[in-house]
């Protein structure tokens, strides 16, 4: 099952997922999100979500998503979070 897959059913069954999520800085963070839905904030590409930990809305580029309720979907490669960063946690 591809990621969007994913997406599209927690949105469809308005259901929350933990997310492991890279920043562009290379943070990696989890998180539950609830309230999902698509956003076509700089074209596409990014979901909107209500990020429970913060109680905030958030906005979320789609590969920078590394788990969704444990299960791993992306690897983050150097060229993806920029020449900065050093180490992952």
């Amino acid at each position: 099952m591809a990621i969007e897959e994913v997406i599209d059913r927690a949105i469809r069954l308005k259901d929350s997922i933990v997310i492991e999520y890279c920043t562009r800085s290379g943070m990696i963070f989890t998180c539950r999100i609830s309230n999902i839905d698509y956003s076509n904030y700089n074209g596409g590409g990014y979901i909107q979500a209500y990020r429970e930990d913060i109680e905030a809305d958030r906005t979320f580029k789609i590969c920078r998503i590394l788990k969704v309720n444990g299960h791993a979907f992306r690897h983050v490669f150097w060229r993806q979070i920029g020449d900065d960063f050093k180490r992952i946690y």
